[in-house]
């Protein structure tokens, strides 16, 4: 085992295969799907203080709508001009006009190793890497809820993923400046509004559907925490600078 395989097993494969089998374990009737709800959970608490910079950045991009808007009118027909006085602008504030980005950045390394998890963890050998600490139960029933089956794919939460998906993009989304220097900006924020869903329902169809009830977790979490944020910006304002 290379350095970099035994730094992605310690560090998140082995965490999150443990966190599962914990939660698995302590939740009455060791159902699995209570089990992936409560790790993203979890996952979403620990990853709150990086989630909830990105939003604020997301807020007070959206505040500097009327200077961007003075900007387009005063270097009108000159992209070049307008893109650098767009970048000067978000300088200026410390902006990065890619931080609606920065959610799924964070969240993608974790995402390939709960698949990783979900793909193999239920294989008997897997439990071989449970902490000493951590009760194993013999073995993992995909069979959740008494009728949704984890280890296969399932369309009906691959909509769920790819809607929630959409959703909290769309919540998420500062309003488009228009400038000619946020152009990669705006093309990344529709790959991952539109695109971005459409492949999650693609991939439904063949991953083990615990990955996408994972999803829909995170998904419904995300946009439970826009939806608050959104409410106590919109009565409080940005007052921190």
């Amino acid at each position: 085992m290379n350095f970099f395989t035994f730094l992605y097993t310690e560090v998140l494969w082995r965490p999150l295969f443990n966190g599962l089998v914990f939660f698995y374990t302590v939740l009455p009737g060791q159902d699995l799907g209570l089990a992936i709800i409560a790790l993203t959970a979890a996952i979403r608490l620990v990853l709150a203080p990086l989630l909830l910079k990105a939003q604020r950045a997301q807020q007070r991009l959206a505040l500097l709508q009327p200077e961007l808007k003075r900007i387009q009118e005063k270097f009108k027909g000159d992209r070049e001009g307008q893109g650098r006085a767009t970048m000067e602008l978000y300088a200026a504030h410390k902006i990065n006009p890619l931080s609606g980005c920065l959610p799924l950045l964070i969240q993608l390394p974790i995402l390939i190793a709960v698949f990783q998890v979900f793909r193999g963890g239920f294989e008997p050998s897997a439990l071989g890497y449970l902490y000493s600490f951590i009760e194993n139960p013999g073995a993992l029933d995909p069979i959740s809820f008494g009728i949704l089956d984890l280890s296969r794919g399932n369309i009906y939460l691959g909509v769920a993923a790819a809607a929630t998906q959409y959703l909290q993009t769309r919540l998420a989304a500062p309003p488009p400046s228009g400038s000619g220097g946020g152009d990669f900006a705006k093309a990344l924020q529709w790959q991952t509004t539109y695109f971005f869903p459409l492949l999650i329902l693609f991939w439904s169809y063949s991953l083990p559907s615990a990955l996408t009830l994972y999803w829909t977790t995170l998904n419904f979490f995300g946009i439970l925490q826009e939806i608050l944020l959104k409410n106590y910006y919109g009565r409080h304002g940005d007052n921190k600078k």
